[in-house]
């Protein structure tokens, strides 16, 4: 069985206003702007972190091999 953190949440902060909200791993990886309550558009930079989380759940599925 394949490990996958989509489906944690982390929160995000709003560099306005410093609101947090919540999103999962995968609607992260799946998008690349969030909008805040605030307005403002948060750009993700969803590339590298995209890379490192595939390097930890490949990690992580080793321990399981």
């Amino acid at each position: 069985m394949a490990f996958s953190f989509d489906n944690q949440e982390i929160e995000l902060p709003c560099p306005k206003c410093s609101r947090k909200t919540k999103k999962s791993i995968g609607w992260i990886k799946r998008n690349k702007q969030m909008s805040c309550a605030c307005g403002a558009v948060i750009n993700l930079q969803s590339s590298d972190m995209q890379r490192e989380l595939r390097r930890l759940e490949s990690q992580i599925n080793n321990l399981f091999k």
